[in-house]
């Protein structure tokens, strides 16, 4: 229908008729086959000529100036559909809407684009402008002021048809693009064409290296989609995925057009993967000599075929004392069968994540490497086994560094709540956390500035000091429990760690010192040990006897045996402590007993009647539990000897 001639008012009438509409094309993403984007592309149902081509009608929309109303309506309805979708829980993609030259002559896209955005609710990130890079060239400074006023909204842009029209390769650093479309013209010969193939591979690498999103057009093939995904195109869009639909069409759909996308790049990642020829003989070789990393060769069987100078720097060997040698001889014994596993791998065709191994060095000992290894192919054949290995020693160092250097300020991030200092390597105080005032009533300003040992009690400032020599000395995290003065002349208990940060030349810059008031656990303490004193005292005076038991490997032992009826069964407390019943107790009695013991164990109380050494006693025992199970038995006896006799005396009459 190239023969049409259209008038501004066919255009504002087709407008007004809804005779134009939208057909949605996916952009399909190369790494996981999701639907990334959407791309609104224009078409026009005619009332009498049916459906009419953009390429016949656009340039007359462009040259009659009805463009821009076209591309209002565009923007309007395209942002509109995407807001829906988004809505309705499709997946938020972003959508694309072709900007004409003309669209910049207006100086009204900026006001438009936030107009619509604001009536449709899109957000601006969902949103991209295409642009040709014919219409770069119409108005250079005007269109990089605009679109730079657009892209600071958050709005996308991105350069269509790229490598057709105009280069712009001199503008792009000036251009807020967030996106490249390669041309669908590329697309029809590669990877068949070099030309066409190392033109796209170029493109991609350069918009890689710009931080720059990829996208190619009219994708038509698997082959295509391949030779994309191999050389690391972020997306594509064609008729491999879907052909443009109309919005029905388009809900209707995508989601089988995704599911059947995902599971091409699925079927096809190995294929990707399995590179040709990754490392050419020839690239291989110029790279081979110089290169300060380890990089050999080996035959199908690992013997080493070829090896670079890098071998007498990293492992000691020359280079003719390793050619025909084992892969296995030169791999630490507890590395070896990883290693075989990784090689076999590459052998097979795969291509391993590279691994870190120990290889052992000529003078003895073992280097820390990380070896990455490659298939050496022949066609689809795999011939050999290309291998980088780096030495690793600094990073290991480095590594065990910050492994020790994390543990040693773990401890401050964790009692941030805690108090802390940083004092100077003269002990003057630098940095006061707030807390303190809490800990001791005084403000930072009353502290920042002072000599630490200012705040120790007397008592316990030489021992601070000591502790804060020793801690400069070996250059370790120390521990200290010691008192400090608050502001009132009170003494209160801390325990303090001390952590030291070390320079670039490992001398002290200054200290870490995180305190926690344990005044009250120091006076719990003490308590407990005048209570243990007195109940042991209490215990050494009364007539009868207290015990206690614990269950042990070696049987029911005793931890407890105070009272005046140990002295009477010809014991002491250290024949008893530690003992069990079998280590003082004749046997038969033991076993007797044992049976009590057993039932007080399993949770429930016990007496018994007994003798020993002429006395008669009755024990009591009872268990003691907590959270369900019993740790430990406390056992009461008292001395029943008078009443025995009594009541045999009393038998006689």
């Amino acid at each position: 229908m190239s023969d049409q001639v259209f008038e501004r008012q066919d255009f504002l009438s087709a407008i007004k008729n809804e005779e134009f509409k939208l057909a949605y094309q996916p952009q399909i993403s190369l790494t996981t086959g999701e639907v990334v984007g959407i791309e609104a592309l224009l078409r026009w149902e005619h009332p009498t000529k049916g459906w009419v081509s953009p390429a016949d009608f656009i340039p007359m929309a462009e040259k009659t100036g009805a463009i821009t109303d076209i591309t209002k309506w565009v923007l309007k309805e395209s942002c509109k559909q995407n807001k829906q979708w988004h809505d309705e829980g499709l997946q938020k993609a972003v959508i694309s809407v072709n900007i004409s030259p003309l669209d910049f002559e207006q100086n009204e896209l900026y006001e438009v684009i936030m107009d619509t955005l604001e009536e449709t609710g899109l957000a601006a990130h969902y949103l991209e402008l295409e642009i040709t890079e014919n219409a770069v060239m119409s108005d250079i400074s005007n269109v990089i002021y605009t679109l730079k006023k657009i892209s600071k909204t958050g709005v996308r842009v991105a350069i269509d048809d790229f490598g057709k029209g105009n280069s712009t390769l001199v503008y792009m650093r000036d251009l807020p693009i967030t996106t490249v479309k390669l041309d669908r013209s590329f697309m029809s010969d590669i990877p068949y064409s070099h030309k066409d193939s190392t033109i796209v591979k170029n493109i991609i690498q350069m918009c890689h290296n710009l931080d720059l999103q990829i996208i190619a057009e009219g994708v038509e093939t698997e082959e295509v989609v391949t030779f994309l995904a191999l050389h690391h195109c972020s997306v594509a869009q064609g008729f491999v995925f879907s052909k443009p639909m109309l919005s029905n069409d388009f809900e209707a759909n995508i989601t089988h057009y995704e599911s059947k996308a995902i599971e091409m790049i699925y079927r096809l990642e190995e294929k990707v993967n399995l590179r040709s020829a990754q490392i050419h003989d020839h690239r291989f070789k110029s790279l081979f000599e110089q290169n300060p990393d380890l990089v050999c060769s080996f035959s199908l069987t690992g013997k080493i075929l070829s090896v670079n100078p890098a071998v007498a720097k990293i492992l000691g060997f020359e280079q003719h004392e390793v050619l025909n040698k084992e892969l296995d001889v030169h791999v630490h014994p507890d590395d070896a069968e990883r290693t075989r596993e990784h090689f076999e791998t590459v052998v097979l065709g795969g291509e391993p994540d590279p691994i870190d191994v120990q290889l052992i060095h000529k003078e003895g000992g073992y280097v820390s490497c990380n070896v990455n290894c490659f298939p050496m192919r022949l066609g689809e054949r795999v011939v050999g086994v290309y291998s980088v290995i780096k030495d690793m020693t600094k990073q290991k160092s480095l590594e065990k560094a910050l492994i020790d250097s994390e543990q040693k300020y773990r401890l401050i991030t964790e009692n941030m709540s805690d108090f802390l200092v940083s004092v100077s390597s003269e002990g003057i105080i630098e940095y006061a956390s707030t807390s303190n005032n809490k800990l001791l009533g005084y403000d930072r300003s009353q502290m920042e500035g002072q000599l630490i040992f200012n705040f120790i009690a007397k008592k316990d400032i030489e021992h601070v000091q000591e502790e804060f020599k020793h801690l400069f000395k070996t250059k370790e995290s120390h521990y200290v429990e010691a008192r400090l003065k608050d502001a009132k002349g009170n003494e209160l208990w801390v325990e303090a760690h001390g952590n030291p940060v070390l320079t670039k030349d490992g001398s002290i810059s200054h200290i870490i010192i995180v305190s926690r008031d344990i005044t009250r656990r120091k006076k719990a303490e003490l308590e407990l040990k005048q209570l243990q004193r007195d109940l042991k005292n209490t215990l050494s005076q009364q007539q009868g006897m207290t015990l206690k038991f614990i269950k042990t490997s070696r049987g029911y032992v005793h931890t407890l045996c105070e009272g005046e009826l140990v002295r009477k069964l010809g014991l002491t407390p250290n024949d008893v402590v530690g003992q069990t019943l079998y280590d003082f107790v004749p046997t038969k009695q033991a076993k007797e007993k044992e049976e009590y013991y057993t039932q007080a164990w399993e949770g429930q109380d016990a007496s018994y009647e007994a003798e020993l050494n002429g006395i008669h006693y009755i024990a009591k025992l009872r268990p003691i539990i907590e959270n369900g199970e019993v740790i430990e038995v406390i056992g009461s006896c008292v001395d029943i000897t008078e009443k025995k006799q009594l009541e045999e005396e009393l038998s006689h009459y």
